[in-house]
C-alpha cells in the first residue's frame, strides 16, 4: 500500500465512535463527509483554519445524503422520451447545413416546436431555422 499524502486514517476509541456514529446519524450525512465535517469544525474552532475556507468547507460537506425516490414507470418512460429527442435534435443540428431540403428542416422545425420545453437543443433548432429566416 502506497503512501497516501492527503489520506487520513483514524482509529476512534468507543467513545469517540459511538459519538461520530451519532453525529453522522443526526446531521444525515455519508461517513466521509461527517468526518470531513467534524474535522473542518474542530480545525477552525482550534484557529487552524480561516473563516472564508471554512464557510465554503462546511456548505460542501453539510450536504445530506439525498433522498430521491425511485422513479415511475412513466417517469422513467417521459426521461428515456426526452433524452432519446435531444440525440435526435443533437443530430439535426449537426446536419443542419447539409440538408437543403424544405420538408426535412420543415419537418424538425415542427417537431422542435413540440419539445421546445423539454429539450433545449429543440430550442436551438427553432433559433437556427428563425436566423435563416430572418437572413
Amino acid at each position: 500500500m502506497g503512501f497516501k499524502e492527503h489520506g487520513l486514517m483514524l482509529f476512534l476509541g468507543p467513545e469517540l465512535y459511538v459519538s461520530f456514529i451519532k453525529f453522522q446519524a443526526d446531521k444525515e450525512l455519508g461517513r466521509s463527509y461527517a468526518g470531513l465535517l467534524a474535522f473542518t469544525e474542530g480545525l477552525h474552532k482550534l484557529g487552524y483554519l480561516e473563516q472564508g475556507d471554512y464557510e465554503v468547507l462546511k456548505k460542501r460537506y453539510s450536504q445530506g445524503l439525498t433522498k430521491e425516490q425511485p422513479l415511475t414507470m412513466e417517469q422513467l418512460q417521459t426521461k428515456s422520451e426526452v433524452e432519446n429527442m435531444a440525440k435526435k435534435f443533437s443530430m439535426v443540428l449537426d446536419q443542419w447545413n447539409l440538408h437543403k431540403d424544405k420538408k426535412w428542416r420543415d419537418r424538425w422545425i415542427r417537431e422542435a416546436e413540440v419539445w421546445k420545453d423539454k429539450v433545449p437543443n429543440a430550442k436551438l433548432i427553432l433559433a437556427l431555422a428563425n436566423g435563416e429566416a430572418d437572413s
